[in-house]
């Protein structure tokens, strides 16, 4: 269908697929885009919305993505905008700015895993929004398919008929084609302000273009927007002449306009980047209409220190965290200084696979090379008291792996709250943020054989005795180590970073301790000992020959020089040695 002729007519239907991680949203993607037309089997390719290649290489989709279909249905023209989601828990914040502007959700459930803790905690946020939910079993081809225990856990959890599932197969694209004739048939047109024919838009997303300036996605929920328009940012109160508006079909394709009830993009040929946010509403130049409900500030909940190895590359590095941000607004970033790594940033991410995939784009797509630290929670400190975040977890699993899980959950100091066991088993504990993102999700997925998922969400701050582990050198504080540790676990915790700093401090003339101090005292100590030079000896000849007062008059005078040498003596580290110690795996 040629863009520039749809009827104005044509109805409208926007939906999103919602699952857990790997139960096949972006293979679904795939299929309806060749079913509609969108691309042809001969040229396509897999995950086609997938654009970014740290989501092809890693498998999984990290940012959601929104596409154009045209379809004919009983005689009716229809005009289908999806949006498909990520499924990992650290990107459910792309999820619920999905869902704020679609009217219909997929719900995928793996036919081989069956509901999972994403599957959950994605339809509750469905529910919450009032969407038409369409209950779908992926993989029912599979040889080890258990397509029954699947309709019986969605009939238990949706309160649903087992006629309401639809059964398929993303991969062949089995059943796809009566999902896709259902989609049009129960997901309800858009609704509008019949009294309002001004602009009102919604941001759902950005990126920069260093051609267009900032592009922003949007939903439009009442009026139009069309090329010329003179529009305004209502949050950050700047106007703007639109420079191009269009579609998503896959790619970025132009249009006459973006009528009520459409999903697509706006060029707004800004360079301040700031100017654009995420939840800001675009209405006429001078329209009074209010602001969209937006979306709530996601709150950061690890942070870590990003370095880039080379001084030069810092303001590099600041524009390159701007311009993500605008296509990623979880994160948050202020200046930091070290004496060691020198300039760079404090980053707050939304998990470990935020960090990593942060880092990742930075230095593919930014050409930077970094040094990131370890990630850590941020405690609060009140009234002398520190306060540590909990977290509710809740993990989803067959029923043969309970105990081993419980077992798991209280090693990492959880809580036990509720347990149901209706065809898998549930569980949900209170655990602190600092244990759940520390190796727990690896010895998760070792306990239960990979079968187990997780969801969490925080839910508040409890007092906690804790201080502050600060690594010594020789005396001397390295405040890149330093970090609040809880009581109980400060002696491993200074015992496994004594050592690694000893691994990759170079040997001197003196004798080097690095040691832990927690709360006035040293609980860790790893010893260099120093280069050792013979002064008994002078080339070939012995000192003082058979002289026993005159040897130990040089040898006490060599230990005078050390000590001397130790007290004015720095212990240099190496900037390499900080990137080899934080870029190794622990």
């Amino acid at each position: 269908m040629d863009l520039k002729d749809k009827p104005c007519d044509m109805k409208i239907r926007n939906f999103a697929i919602i699952a857990h991680i790997d139960h096949g949203k972006s293979t679904l993607a795939d299929r309806l885009l060749e079913l509609t037309g969108v691309v042809s089997k001969d040229k396509h390719e897999e995950q086609m919305l997938d654009r970014n290649p740290i989501s092809r290489e890693r498998g999984i989709t990290i940012k959601l993505a929104p596409v154009r279909m045209y379809f004919e249905h009983n005689g009716e023209k229809f005009q289908l905008n999806l949006i498909d989601t990520p499924g990992h828990v650290d990107f459910s914040y792309e999820v619920d700015r999905t869902l704020s502007c679609v009217e219909g959700a997929v719900l995928l459930v793996d036919a081989t895993q069956g509901i999972q803790a994403q599957t959950i905690a994605n339809a509750y946020k469905a529910i919450e929004k009032n969407l038409t939910i369409i209950p779908v079993i992926n993989k029912v081809d599979l040889t080890h398919a258990d397509v029954e225990k699947t309709r019986r856990q969605l009939v238990d959890f949706l309160g649903i008929q087992e006629s309401e599932i639809h059964e398929i197969s993303a991969k062949s694209g089995l059943g796809v084609s009566k999902l896709l004739n259902d989609i049009i048939e129960k997901v309800p047109e858009p609704s509008f302000n019949s009294t309002n024919t001004e602009l009102q838009s919604l941001i759902f997303d950005s990126y920069y273009d260093s051609h267009k300036g900032v592009i922003a996605f949007v939903r439009v929920f009442d009026g139009a927007v069309k090329k010329r328009d003179k529009v305004r940012l209502i949050a950050h109160k700047s106007v703007f002449e639109v420079s191009e508006v269009g579609i998503f079909h896959p790619e970025l394709t132009p249009t006459d306009s973006l009528q009520k009830g459409e999903i697509g993009y706006v060029v707004t040929n800004l360079k301040d980047i700031h100017q654009v946010r995420v939840g800001d509403s675009i209405t006429a130049e001078k329209s009074l209409n209010p602001a969209l409900a937006g979306y709530k500030k996601v709150k950061s909940m690890v942070f870590a220190s990003m370095f880039p190895t080379d001084a030069a590359d810092y303001l590099n590095l600041k524009k390159a965290l701007d311009k993500l941000y605008l296509n990623d607004s979880s994160l948050e970033f202020t200046p930091i200084f070290s004496q060691a790594l020198g300039a760079g940033f404090r980053v707050g991410f939304l998990g470990l696979l935020h960090a990593d995939v942060v880092r990742e784009r930075l230095e593919r797509e930014y050409e930077l090379n970094l040094v990131l630290t370890p990630p850590q929670v941020e405690y609060k400190f009140e009234n002398n008291t520190f306060l540590e975040p909990y977290v509710k977890i809740f993990l989803v699993m067959p029923p043969e792996y309970q105990g081993v899980v419980m077992t798991l959950c209280q090693e990492y100091r959880g809580r036990f709250i509720t347990m149901d066991n209706k065809n898998q088993v549930t569980l949900t504990y209170e655990m602190p943020l600092a244990e759940m993102i520390s190796d727990f999700f690896d010895r998760l997925k070792s306990a239960s054989s990979g079968y187990a998922s997780l969801d969490w969400e925080l839910v508040r701050y409890e007092v906690v005795k804790a201080d502050k582990l600060t690594l010594l050198i020789n005396g001397d504080p390295i405040e890149e180590f330093s970090e609040i540790v809880v009581q109980e676990r400060a002696q491993e915790k200074a015992q496994d970073l004594t050592k690694r700093l000893r691994e990759v401090i170079h040997r001197q003339q003196y004798e080097i301790k690095v040691q832990g101090h927690y709360k006035g005292k040293i609980i860790a100590s790893e010893r260099i000992a120093p280069f050792r030079k013979d002064v008994l000896m002078k080339g070939s000849k012995a000192v003082g020959g058979g002289d026993v007062g005159r040897k130990r008059k040089v040898l006490e005078k060599q230990k005078e020089g050390k000590k001397k040498m130790k007290m004015i003596g720095k212990v240099e580290i190496p900037k390499e040695a900080f990137i080899k110690l934080f870029n190794k795996k622990s």
